[in-house]
């Protein structure tokens, strides 16, 4: 029988960090296929394509995103919090020849570091530590422009040693 998993948990951290990007890009709108659209922005992966690539040139399709990946975690001491390494995979989409595509993936970077320069807690209860990183990539792929954040969360320590308490 598993044990009940009790108090908060890097799970509840990429969540709440997914919902914190939701709301931080609701009004803004990115270069698609067709026309400006919203950003997307998906849990772990990106979803893997279910037809033959027929949405790749539409707005259906699932650029331009971010990826929250839930990648690494540690605890250095029984009173420390979690820290959730959480990586922001971040891909635009730009068709135009003179390959600006890299300024949709710079200001989706930009907005990410000052919003938690600002406001650092998210989900009323997980911080985003230091240091803080980002980098765009140079792989030239057409149309495509990939960027990343990575961002060292802290999750709340709430659980109690149970072995001391009861010898207390």
């Amino acid at each position: 029988m598993a044990e009940k998993i009790t108090g908060y948990t890097s799970e509840m951290c990429q969540q709440a960090m997914i919902d914190e990007l939701k709301e931080l890009f609701r009004d803004m709108k990115f270069t698609g296929q067709e026309g400006e659209k919203q950003l997307k922005i998906f849990k772990q992966f990106i979803p893997s394509p279910t037809d033959d690539d027929d949405d790749v040139d539409t707005n259906r399709s699932n650029f331009p995103c971010i990826i929250v990946s839930r990648t690494s975690g540690e605890v250095v001491n029984e009173k420390d919090p979690q820290l959730v390494l959480l990586q922001l995979i971040i891909c635009c989409y730009d068709p135009k020849t003179d390959r600006q595509g890299y300024e949709d993936t710079g200001n989706i970077i930009e907005a990410i570091m000052q919003h938690f320069k600002r406001k650092p807690v998210f989900g009323e209860a997980f911080k985003v530590g230091y240091p803080r990183k980002w980098d765009l990539s140079d792989d030239d792929m057409d149309f495509y422009y990939w960027g990343i954040v990575n961002l060292i969360c802290e999750t709340p320590n709430t659980l109690k040693n149970e072995e001391v308490e009861a010898l207390i």
